[in-house]
């Protein structure tokens, strides 16, 4: 949950639409700060977050398939993995923009 929290606080990790989201320097510095914060290396705390993310997708596109219409609310899926509501923060940041057909 602590690298959760770190990267939380550092947006510029995880908003594709922040200007400088590309900017290695800035997401370098971002990382260093999660990876002091947690305690470990920056190649680490990445391969962790990695695996978390991966795993809060599931659990959230399990969710979502089991919201469907005319579900009671005892046939919802409800996670019990302990970071999911810590991590709720990348449920926004993993919204689909709206894209225009040509």
């Amino acid at each position: 949950m602590r690298l959760a929290n770190a990267v939380e606080r550092q947006p510029i990790i995880y908003t594709k639409s922040s200007r400088n989201y590309k900017n290695r320097n800035l997401q370098n510095d971002a990382w260093s700060c999660v990876a002091t914060e947690v305690g470990t290396t920056i190649v680490e705390a990445k391969r962790l977050w990695t695996n978390m993310l991966c795993s809060f997708r599931s659990y959230r596109s399990k969710e979502q398939q089991s919201m469907h219409t005319g579900a009671a609310y005892d046939e919802v899926f409800r996670p019990r993995w302990f970071t999911y509501e810590a991590m709720m923060f990348m449920a926004n940041a993993m919204e689909d923009n709206v894209h225009a057909d040509t």
